[in-house]
């Protein structure tokens, strides 16, 4: 989902730091250490996330010219975020390990030991990662180096998550959404910030809604 195509679901990021010296150096080379490396099925890795080419989900050879674009605003660094889970369907996992372990306290003519059941459990799932295919996701990332703002084009937790872990480890740099938070911050000086304090009706409640802290009702807790 991203930049180019598919979702404008977008989150905002605020660079903290300023950019390194010879920054198109230094981002590059902190992308091409953490650009995107495919899943090993004979490996017992399941999950693998890294950087690749914005114009091709497949290409984790960045070179500058698929990085870095020149927008009416200044210059873009412009990337995809992709994440790769390779796990074999649970359930069918469950039908063949079942099968095998019924055929084998057949033959045996006694009941497999939970250890055995779990080493049985683990050689079906090694077989099958044989035959699976990775689930693959790509979330767009551009980042107004002039601006020092950046757009990620997921509002999933665990997406925000990890875009910021490995932001961290490419760049070195800190970051922090922007949203109602940081604008209100900018508006205000520290010591007025300090004297805010929670309204009476955010702890006693407001009509049809429960007060904080109160233990949720039946209703609510259904509705979870």
């Amino acid at each position: 989902m991203g930049a180019l195509k598919g979702s404008i679901a977008v989150r905002r990021y605020v660079v903290l730091d300023p950019l390194p010296q010879d920054p198109r150096k230094r981002l590059e080379k902190g992308l091409r250490a953490h650009c995107f490396m495919p899943l090993d099925p004979m490996q017992e890795l399941d999950r693998a996330a890294g950087w690749v080419s914005i114009l091709d989900g497949e290409a984790a050879a960045l070179a500058p010219e698929k990085l870095f674009f020149v927008a009416s605003g200044g210059e873009h660094l412009r990337v995809t975020l992709r994440s790769d889970v390779l796990k074999p369907p649970a359930a069918e996992v469950r039908r063949q390990a079942a099968v095998r372990a019924a055929e084998k306290e057949a033959t045996e003519g006694r009941p497999l030991s939970r250890r055995e059941q779990r080493e049985l459990k683990e050689e079906v799932t090694r077989a099958l990662r044989q035959r699976a295919f990775p689930r693959v996701k790509l979330v767009d990332v551009v980042w107004d180096l002039d601006g020092g703002r950046v757009w990620l084009w997921s509002q999933t937790k665990a997406g925000n998550e990890l875009f910021l872990d490995l932001f961290a480890k490419s760049f070195g740099l800190r970051i922090e959404p922007e949203g109602p938070g940081r604008w209100a911050r900018g508006m205000v000086d520290d010591k007025a910030l300090a004297k805010l304090e929670p309204t009476e009706e955010l702890f006693a409640g407001f009509e049809g809604v429960r007060p904080l802290g109160a233990a949720p009702t039946e209703d609510e807790e259904e509705a979870i």
